[in-house]
């Protein structure tokens, strides 16, 4: 080990200044980790095809392979009051933030939402999606419960949307959905609740019931809508099919069951009962959702194939815009906002490079970045779901559209703190003067110097096979979860998986506290070492620790797969920063802009091939994503030797990358004495707030 030096107080960044960093960290990731979770919305709100919510997912980062080396380039070149990168920081923080928030701004098609709820055997319903909200510390209390119970969960849902042109304003919509649509509903022996919600605030009901139907299903007529009307003017059409293939919950047709509530105390709706030319209805004002309850008495709907209602509403049913109008409104907004978040992005990765030039307060400064910048991924898993509460918003969209103006506004608020706060030293810029042509051509010679830096090379090699080889498997874990863990229940399956990542984000921040002590003791390249080293631990335990018999086995490798990322985006910065030092000693130039914005380019990049490379090896085991499919015992072997051992390959060459890198402590601290005798210390500047 080379001999360890102590960081000369001027060298020191004070704490508040090292959270300032770390909130554009904060800020950084969250707009990527929302933009990247609300597209799901795209799918489930305005019905687009997944390949073409791919598509415009993958699109708009291709510009990154010319927007980032671009910002990069020209922060390096910047001269002004106000520094290189601080109003790059300024400007981009708040038209990301604008940008994002008119990117959700979209029309969306009317919703009415129909859930089914079984509440399993035991009768109880142990989940807090469907009801009175239990609350936080009730929400553990359940975890904990759930984490020694030698029974899973067996309530199951499943909510269903309808959307125009099944929805019609004024004239009776007969609504017959199958039940294989309610694709997670996988057991119907004990329905209990039917809940309605969605953007239509008065809606009369009638003929509410299950029904046995030919395979073939049932045909609809069309209905013509009827605009001007405040009330049914004569009641649906009397169902005529035979009592014996129906189970009825509200029919003057049939004979009913007994349904303990048809408005419950945790809703929001009013609920009557009315009449339409002597024909009785159920009329629901002020709905924002309500839930049709059985109490004591659930339902048993195995035989049965599709549930019927017919509805009414006197509010508008909009169709919404095309599916082309919606193509072209994402990707121009999204393409306008990658450019945007690069503005922001690009100077904020160079700036941290260069804030100090001390070896280990680089690795202190990183840490804290990285802590605070995971936070984000802790909040977005719940961004579908606080989108698609009916308590808070009457339709997904909705919900969209105020979650995207709340990320904004918190992006502007915290983005520009950067900017206002940290302190950029004078370094070396090169101006951009003399023309177009010129420009152009140093931009391509500092390309080409930037990727044939070999350390620089080997920390992009590290990088891309640890990180993307856990992205290229990261949809395997819930497969595995729910095929080989928990035999096909998507519930199931689903539930430990998020407890496995919540149990790994939240180790995570303690992988960043020792890491970041860990360089500063025994060096970055010894560190990451250890961090990837450990990790290849956790992907190795999946083997033996992800079983049938013990699901609650699949919580113990998350820790240690932790070390993996943590320690690798802790330490990644500070070793990148060492490398423009060893740059600049050669080239006589300073391009942190450049080296970061290539580097994240790889990042990218890596991250989308590795999930294109994905779904080809997910095909290549067999796998079949048909709903209630029985999965080949080849197939579960295949998922989980590859979730298991294709990071833990990938982990082990990048050690090799990693152990060629030449940065020592000793090296660096050469480098920067040699860089100082030649042109002097890097002050911090004096327009610096």
């Amino acid at each position: 080990m080379s001999e360890h030096y102590r960081t000369a107080p001027e060298d020191r960044i004070s704490f508040p200044r090292k959270i300032a960093y770390g909130i554009g960290g904060f800020v950084n990731n969250l707009l990527a980790s929302a933009i990247g979770g609300m597209s799901v919305l795209l799918i489930l709100v305005l019905g687009m095809d997944p390949r073409v919510v791919g598509v415009l997912g993958s699109l708009p980062r291709l510009t990154d392979a010319i927007t980032d080396p671009v910002m990069g380039f020209v922060s390096d070149r910047t001269r002004s009051r106000w520094g290189r990168r601080r109003p790059y920081l300024f400007v981009g923080a708040i038209a990301s933030g604008i940008v994002f928030a008119l990117l959700w701004q979209m029309p969306a098609p009317a919703q009415f939402r129909v859930k089914l709820v079984d509440y399993g055997a035991d009768g109880v319903y142990s989940d807090g999606e469907t009801g009175e909200d239990p609350g936080f510390f009730e929400r553990i209390a359940d975890w904990a419960s759930a984490f020694v119970a030698t029974e899973a969960i067996d309530d199951v849902e499943h909510e269903v949307v309808v959307t125009p042109p099944s929805l019609v304003t004024g004239a009776w919509m007969p609504l017959d959905i199958p039940l294989s649509d309610f694709i997670d509903l996988t057991t119907r022996e004990h329905l209990a609740q039917i809940l309605i919600s969605g953007d239509l605030e008065d809606v009369y009901l009638d003929n509410v019931y299950l029904h046995r139907s030919p395979a073939e299903g049932v045909e609809t007529a069309a209905v013509q809508e009827v605009e001007g009307l405040d009330a049914p003017a004569a009641p649906a059409d009397s169902p005529s099919r035979p009592p014996e293939e129906v189970l009825s919950f509200f029919s003057d047709a049939y004979d009913d069951v007994a349904v303990g509530r048809w408005s419950t105390d945790w809703d929001r709706a009013d609920v009557e009962d009315a009449q339409i030319a002597g024909n009785a209805v159920k009329r629901y004002s002020n709905l924002r959702f309500a839930g049709i309850d059985f109490g004591d008495q659930p339902v048993d709907a195995s035989g049965m194939t599709h549930i019927h209602m017919d509805v009414w509403t006197p509010n508008a049913t909009s169709e919404g815009r095309s599916a082309k109008y919606y193509f072209w409104y994402f990707l121009i907004g999204s393409i306008v906002f990658f450019v945007a978040y690069t503005i922001f992005a690009t100077p904020w990765v160079a700036l941290g490079y260069e804030l100090t030039p001390d070896y280990h307060e680089r690795t202190r400064l990183m840490g804290v970045q990285n802590f605070i910048g995971n936070i984000p991924f802790l909040i977005a898993p719940f961004f579908l779901a606080i989108v698609t509460n009916p308590a808070w918003f009457r339709n997904q969209m909705e919900g969209a559209r105020w979650l995207a103006v709340a990320v904004g506004a918190v992006a502007i608020g915290l983005g520009v703190i950067p900017a206002i706060v940290l302190r950029e030293r004078n370094q070396p810029a090169t101006a951009s003067e003399g023309s177009l042509r010129d420009n152009i051509a140093d931009f391509l010679r500092g390309l080409v110097q930037t990727i044939k830096c070999t350390p620089f090379l080997m920390l992009c090699l590290a990088t891309f096979l640890i990180f993307n080889s856990f992205i290229m498997i990261s949809s395997f874990q819930i497969w595995v979860f729910i095929h080989y863990i928990y035999g096909g229940s998507a519930v199931g399956g689903a539930w430990l998986a998020g407890l496995a990542g919540l149990v790994g984000q939240l180790f995570g921040f303690v992988v960043i506290v020792f890491v970041t002590w860990l360089g500063t003791k025994v060096g970055k390249r010894h560190a990451l070492v250890v961090s990837t080293a450990v990790s290849m631990v956790g992907y190795g335990m999946k083997w033996f620790f992800y079983t049938p018999e013990h699901p609650m086995l699949a919580l113990l490798p998350a820790p240690f797969m932790a070390f993996g990322l943590g320690g690798l985006f802790t330490l990644m910065g500070s070793m990148v920063a060492d490398v423009v030092d060893l740059d600049e000693l050669s080239t006589g130039e300073r391009r942190e802009g450049m080296f970061g914005s290539i580097y994240w380019w790889v990042v990218k990049l890596g991250q989308a091939l590795a999930l294109f490379a994905g779904g080809f090896l997910l095909v290549a085991t067999g796998f079949d994503a048909t709903p209630g499919v029985v999965q080949s015992e080849r197939t579960l072997t295949l998922l989980r030797l590859y979730d298991a051992f294709v990071p833990l390959a990938a982990s082990g060459i990048a050690l090799w990358a990693v152990l060629k890198f030449p940065i020592t402590e000793e090296r660096a601290r050469e480098t920067r004495e040699e860089l100082e005798r030649r042109r002097g210390a890097a002050a911090a500047g004096p327009t610096a707030a």
